[in-house]
C-alpha cells in the first residue's frame, strides 16, 4: 500500500504534529509511507519515511501550493492521501479533480464549526466522539490519538530532576504535592483558569510550556501573590518525565480535540482533573471534571484529585489507556480503515 501522509503546518509542535509524526512513522514499518510535510519537520520522520518538503507557510489558496502539491502527489501515484487537519482538508479538496482514483482520509483533530473541507474524504477519522458531528455515519469513524509506551524513570534520574528543579525554583515547598500543566500558554489552553483555581490549594504548580500569555500569566501570579506557589518552567523536551514527578496532571482549556496530555498521564499512572472538553469527557470520571471556564469547580475537581484513594478509583483506566492508547493501536486501526476503503481484506 502506498500511503501519502499530508501535514500542511509550517513550524508547530503540538499534538496534531505530533499524531502524524508517529502515525507515520509507525505506519512505515509495514507500508510504503510518503510524507509531504513544511522541511522544518523532516528531521521528525524516520528513515522508513519517503519525505517531500513543501512550503506550507503560504495560504490555502495560494496558487503555487496547490500545484506543487498535485504535482507531488501526481508523481507519487498513491493508494491513499491522508490529510491532516483543516488545512491539508481543504487543500486536498480544492485539487481533488486532479487526483485519480486514489481514495482520500481526513482527520479531525479539533472543534470546528465547518467541516465542509473534511468531507472531500472517503473517509472521515475523527480523534473524538464529539468531532464525529455533522459526519454522515457511513464516513466518520473515531481512532483514537495515542502515544509510545515509555520506561519509568530509576529513582536517581526521578531525584536529579526534583533536585534541578527545587535548584532553579527555591521558592517552592520541596515537602508539598505537585499539579503539573503541560500546554501552550495561549488563549485556547486558559491557564489563566487553572492559576485561579489553584489559589487556595494546598500543593505547588508546574506549569509546563510556553507562548505569548507568558508576561501576563506570571503577571497574574504575582497579583495573587502565589510566587512560592507555582512555578513557570518553560518549554521542555523532557514534559513526559516531568509528569512521572506529578501528583496530578490538569487540563483547563476551553477547547481540545484529544488532548496528548491526557493520554501520557494516564499512560504514566497519573490522575487527572480537567475541564469537560472533547477527548477528556469520554475518559474521565464525572467527579474529575469541571464545566469550561468554571474555577471553582475545577478546584473541586483539583481536589478530589489530590486526595490519596483518588489513584485506586483510575487503576482500570490506567489499564485501558496502555491498552488502547497507543501508536501501535492508532496505526493498525488507520491501517485497517485504508485496507476497507481499497477493499483489501488481509487489513
Amino acid at each position: 500500500m502506498r500511503i501519502v501522509q499530508v501535514l500542511a503546518t509550517s513550524g508547530g509542535l503540538g499534538g496534531l504534529e505530533q499524531h502524524t509524526f508517529n502515525l507515520s512513522n509507525e505506519l512505515a514499518l509495514s507500508q510504503e509511507v510518503h510524507v509531504i510535510a513544511h522541511p522544518c519537520y523532516a528531521e521528525k520522520f524516520s528513515a522508513n519515511v519517503i519525505f517531500h518538503g513543501l512550503n506550507f507557510a503560504r495560504s490555502r489558496w495560494n496558487i503555487a501550493l496547490l500545484w506543487q502539491l498535485k504535482s507531488l502527489i501526481e508523481q507519487i501515484q498513491p493508494d491513499i492521501v491522508h490529510a491532516q487537519a483543516g488545512k491539508a482538508a481543504g487543500l486536498i479538496a480544492r485539487i481533488r479533480p486532479f487526483l485519480g482514483n486514489c481514495k482520500i482520509v481526513t482527520t479531525i483533530h479539533g472543534t470546528k464549526k465547518n467541516k465542509s473541507a473534511y468531507l472531500v474524504g472517503d473517509a472521515v477519522i475523527a480523534v473524538s466522539q464529539a468531532l464525529t458531528q455533522g459526519i454522515s455515519q457511513h464516513k466518520a469513524q473515531v481512532i483514537y490519538n495515542g502515544v509510545y509506551p515509555q520506561p519509568s524513570l530509576s529513582p536517581e534520574h526521578k531525584h536529579h530532576l526534583r533536585q534541578t528543579i527545587q535548584q532553579n525554583f527555591p521558592q517552592l515547598d520541596p515537602t508539598k504535592k505537585v499539579v503539573i500543566c503541560v500546554g501552550r500558554l495561549e488563549a485556547v489552553k486558559n491557564i489563566r483558569l487553572l492559576i485561579q483555581a489553584m489559589q487556595h490549594i494546598d500543593a505547588n504548580v508546574w506549569i509546563v510550556g510556553d507562548g505569548s500569555l507568558r508576561q501576563e500569566l506570571e503577571q497574574q501570579v504575582n497579583i495573587l501573590n502565589m510566587q512560592h506557589q507555582v512555578a513557570f518552567l518553560g518549554f521542555r523536551m523532557d514534559a513526559r518525565d516531568l509528569i512521572e514527578l506529578a501528583d496530578v496532571v490538569a487540563l483547563s482549556s476551553d477547547r481540545e480535540g484529544f488532548p496528548l496530555v491526557m493520554v501520557e498521564a494516564l499512560q504514566a499512572d497519573k490522575v487527572m482533573a480537567s475541564t469537560k472538553v472533547n477527548g477528556v469527557v469520554e475518559w474521565l470520571d464525572a467527579d474529575y471534571l469541571a464545566d469550561v471556564g468554571d474555577a471553582q469547580a475545577l478546584a473541586t475537581a483539583i481536589q478530589t484529585a489530590l486526595k490519596p484513594d483518588a489513584k485506586a478509583q483510575f487503576s482500570l483506566l490506567f489499564e485501558k489507556a496502555k491498552a488502547e492508547l497507543t501508536v501501535a493501536a492508532m496505526a493498525k486501526q488507520t491501517l485497517g480503515l485504508y485496507g476497507q476503503l481499497l477493499k483489501i481484506k488481509a487489513f
